[in-house]
């Protein structure tokens, strides 16, 4: 098997011929040897992958490979839409990635590249004129692996979650936005887990340097994602917060909902912990103890008794966030499972 950057894969059949006692041999393509400037005498790398398939490699020792991507803009552009380019192509794993423009670039558009080097982790501005901007992505992926990602995204969602409902509780408007304004951390931390499946799928030798494969790779995407919606809910009940907070009267359900929340939270915790301890008994105990929340919860809002309707609202906003923070808790405990009986 061999792949060719930028080109189609290419697969030839090859016989396998025996030289000697025992040893078995098969000829390389005469294209590949060229395009690699092999000779007689060189040596190449074999690695033997899960699928069964081997990877041959001409690159002994690792170099970090370009990967470059042309980024066109012009003043009828949005932000907001230059901004989900720049995200689209980080998530792919370009290391370098330009944005031109045929005129003088918009002062706003140079904003929004700013900001997105900002935001995420390793794009650093590195050439700028007048019409265009050039970032290099000087992160190393074996610094920061991607299951250290989803750990720390867990600890700041937990976090995060756990201050919006006591500011909520509490009619704490300084909390809340201190909330809100952690959900950048999470997005960040989000981005890198997503780009590193990105890699680890493109070259295996990144995740043998990680300690991962392409299957645990997938997975912990998976669950980077369902923990970013759970902080998306943490920056819902926290909006909530403040909206509450304009009423003097503190909502009637305060007590009830910080136990839920609770609840919640430890449905995530013991998630977390079926996946990363592999423990198959642990998450499907998880995925019963969620369950039994969704329906409190529910049960909660049917039997809610409120006079003024904006509270009623709030009170049912905040505990479809509950469920719904859960009911991601329990998909990681599902694929959790999976993850145990793949081993």
């Amino acid at each position: 098997m061999f792949v060719q950057a930028g080109k189609e894969m290419n697969t030839e059949i090859r016989r396998v011929q025996k030289t000697g006692a025992s040893t078995l041999t098969v000829s390389l393509p005469k294209e590949w040897v060229d395009s690699s400037g092999l000779r007689p005498g060189d040596q190449v790398s074999m690695a033997i992958q899960p699928d069964g398939t081997i990877v041959l490699d001409t690159r002994t020792e690792r170099r970090k490979e370009v990967f470059r991507k042309e980024i066109w803009t012009d003043g009828d552009e949005s932000s907001e839409h230059l901004t989900r380019k720049l995200i689209g192509a980080y998530l792919v794993g370009y290391n370098i990635i330009e944005v031109r423009s045929k005129e003088r670039m918009e002062a706003d558009a140079k904003s929004a590249i700013r900001e997105f080097s900002r935001l995420a982790i390793g794009p650093e501005i590195v050439e700028e004129n007048a019409n265009s901007v050039i970032m290099h992505d000087l992160s190393d992926p074996v610094e920061l692996p991607q299951e250290k990602c989803v750990r720390r995204m867990h600890l700041i969602v937990r976090s995060m979650h756990a201050d919006a409902v006591e500011a909520l509780c509490e009619e704490d408007r300084g909390l809340a936005e201190d909330v809100i304004d952690r959900d950048t951390d999470v997005d960040r931390l989000y981005w890198m887990a997503m780009k590193q499946n990105t890699l680890i799928a493109r070259d295996r030798k990144l995740g043998d340097r990680m300690g991962l494969d392409i299957y645990r790779s997938n997975d912990l995407m998976l669950v980077a994602r369902g923990v970013e919606r759970i902080g998306d809910h943490a920056v819902r009940i926290a909006r909530n917060a403040l909206w509450s907070a304009e009423d003097e009267d503190r909502l009637q359900s305060a007590a009830e909902i910080r136990r839920l929340s609770e609840e919640s939270m430890k449905v995530l915790e013991r998630g977390m912990d079926s996946l990363f301890r592999k423990d198959l008994e642990m998450a499907n105990s998880v995925i019963d103890e969620g369950r039994n929340v969704v329906k409190a919860c529910e049960s909660h809002g049917k039997d809610l008794r409120v006079k003024d309707s904006r509270e009623a609202i709030i009170t049912h906003m905040v505990l479809d966030s509950i469920i719904r923070s859960t009911m991601y808790a329990v998909d990681i405990a599902e694929i959790a499972i999976n993850g145990t009986m793949r081993d």
